[in-house]
């Protein structure tokens, strides 16, 4: 009884270890481009310039824009409500813990409505105005999407993409 335990044991070990790798994993498995998956609090990790066109912003960035931000809206949020029936899908944008001039820590404004495509495309819109962006990457924990349009350079077309993280 006690040989077999001692077989037991290890195999257990390495029965527990694997799920807990594949739970690591399947944080970042790319996530169909829906409206389930990108519901959610979306905290800014970071803004960058990327390459010339490197749509995917795969490459190194050539320039770090959120080094730039004041600390008060380095952990700036937007989240993203599902509408319910035949209402629009709502964002909000969030202050984080470190709030700047006037604004209140951890506090939520409506600024307007999204859709977002299978094929990638999500557009937000508040007064009148449509800002495409196209999702890059979109995992249970992680998300980046960049202007739809770059700006046109000599060494080719250069996106601006921004990165959060999940926090609800």
């Amino acid at each position: 009884m006690l040989k077999r335990a001692n077989l037991l044991l290890p195999l257990i070990l390495l029965i527990l270890l694997a799920c807990n790798n594949d739970d690591q994993g399947s944080q970042q498995v790319n996530l169909l481009f829906t409206e389930d998956n990108l519901i959610g609090d979306w905290k800014r990790i970071a803004e960058f310039r990327g390459q010339p066109n490197d749509s995917l912003g795969i490459l190194e960035p050539t320039e770090d824009l959120f080094t730039q931000f004041e600390n008060c809206r380095k952990d700036d949020m937007i989240r993203y409500v599902k509408a319910i029936q035949q209402e629009e899908n709502t964002y909000f944008w969030g202050i984080g813990e470190v709030a700047c001039h006037n604004q209140i820590p951890n506090s939520f404004i409506e600024i307007g409505t999204w859709t977002i495509q299978e094929s990638g495309k999500l557009n937000r819109f508040y007064s009148d105005i449509s800002e495409p962006f196209v999702v890059v990457l979109l995992t249970s924990q992680q998300l980046r999407i960049r202007k739809e349009s770059g700006v046109k350079e000599s060494e080719g077309t250069i996106y601006e993409f921004t990165e959060y993280e999940r926090v609800r």
